[in-house]
């Protein structure tokens, strides 16, 4: 399917100060067909509950015509790294994502997406990277007996010590060699690490299953298109130029947007159905 505004999927991240049904009515007020699933308090957090819950989210998501394209665990977190040096660190956070697994598997979800955490910055890193291939070793292989495919986001050098670029995504795939991990390009992540579209749809050629999709300040802040400084209509042109048919999710970190979430992601929504179309 080439790529149209079909594509366009929502987040609930900016609306963290609002309740699960108001992001949901407003996804479909906008015409969007399609949410990344932030499953994190209030809205969606594993630990307060049940698979039965999930099933049920799936059941009511759908009902309204949309679809879960990503279950995206909280995790830029201190209690989750899955390349902490302290082995019951690491063990817990492998167990949430173990678990997010199963609760995207029932809220219909065909993907979860997973960053690599880090190490300590007075020791090696690649000794953080060891970690992180023995902890994403085990997710692969429960992901692929689900059927559910790991989507990996690069962070920055604030948040990690290791896979903070498009490069060191590959490097994790060749370490791991597994067909359910894919990468995320985060548009306004990679203006942050001073990186291009093209270092990961190079770096990472049919590797690519996801775009975090916003504009950009100089610092990497997520912004509602027309805010920042990123060529909304180059950037589309480039993507189906590299025949990308994946989602495009308006993820708006910056907590600006969290008091009044709807205007700006109409905003979002309006600019790139209008990109999509002049493309």
């Amino acid at each position: 399917m080439a790529l149209d505004e079909r594509n366009i999927s929502a987040m609930n991240f900016h609306y963290v100060r609002h309740t699960m049904d108001r992001f949901l009515a407003d996804v479909c007020d906008a015409g969007v067909s399609r949410i990344e699933l932030w499953a994190a308090a209030p809205h969606f957090y594993i630990g307060d509950k049940t698979l039965a819950d999930a099933r049920a989210l799936g059941r009511k998501v759908r009902g309204m015509g949309l679809d879960i394209v990503a279950f995206t665990p909280e995790q830029c977190i201190y209690p989750i790294n899955i390349s902490a040096k302290e082995p019951e660190l690491r063990d817990r956070s492998v167990r949430y994502f173990l678990e997010s697994m199963e609760f995207a598997v029932e809220c219909g979800a065909p993907a979860l997406l997973v960053t690599a955490g880090g190490g300590y910055r007075d020791e090696p890193a690649s000794l953080a990277l060891e970690r992180c291939i023995d902890s994403m070793g085990i997710l692969c292989d429960r992901a692929r007996r689900l059927g559910v495919d790991l989507w990996m986001e690069s962070l920055p050098d604030s948040f990690a010590n290791i896979i903070r670029s498009a490069k060191e995504i590959r490097t994790l795939m060749d370490a791991l060699a597994s067909p359910v991990l894919h990468a995320v390009y985060d548009v306004a992540g990679a203006v942050m690490t001073h990186e291009r579209a093209e270092d990961y749809f190079t770096q990472l050629a049919g590797r690519v299953a996801h775009v975090h999709f916003t504009d950009s300040d100089a610092e990497g802040s997520h912004l509602a298109w027309g805010e920042g400084i990123v060529d909304l209509d180059g950037l589309i042109a480039y993507l189906r130029s590299q025949h990308y048919e994946g989602s495009l999710t308006v993820e708006l970190t910056n907590w600006k947007y969290n008091v009044d979430p709807a205007p700006p992601l109409k905003q979002c929504v309006e600019a790139m159905r209008e990109a999509l179309r002049r493309a």
